[in-house]
């Protein structure tokens, strides 16, 4: 994955300042950087818990588009573990899969803050599926 892959072109990585920071090739670890937009605080000027959610999702499909060698993440279900607020500041997301199979995938992301204090915990299970408009591969294509 570079600066210019496909997954910081999506609209939501895109609104959520997404970054590419790096990639540990051995685990297909990823570290995205995120800059959350103004509307994402909450009443006490932290980031809104459910919408840290978000930048964990982005960070774990680039993790199952590494893992599956370039399918798109279709997430089932994601447990969000909230252990610290998160300052209205630049931060960073380090996601990995756990197991990559052909079709099912289960992940997990840690997030950070500025100053590199884990400040929430989440797990996937994600459905692998082809991009948009690709040809079914397979038998009964």
């Amino acid at each position: 994955m570079t600066e210019t892959s496909p997954i910081l072109q999506w609209p939501s990585a895109k609104l959520m300042g997404a970054t590419f920071v790096s990639l540990d090739e051995a685990t297909h670890t990823i570290e995205m950087a995120f800059t959350p937009p103004a509307g994402f605080a909450n009443m006490r000027g932290n980031v809104q818990g459910g919408l840290l959610a978000g930048f964990m999702d982005e960070a774990m499909g680039a993790a199952v588009y590494l893992g599956t060698g370039g399918k798109l993440q279709l997430s089932l279900d994601i447990n969000l573990s909230l252990l610290r607020p998160v300052p209205m500041e630049p931060l960073t997301v380090k996601a990995r899969p756990v197991k990559a199979g052909r079709r099912i995938s289960f992940i997990e992301a840690e997030l950070f803050d500025v100053n590199g204090k884990l400040c929430a915990r989440a797990t996937a299970t994600a459905l692998a599926t082809e991009w948009p408009g690709a040809k079914p591969e397979g038998p009964d294509a």
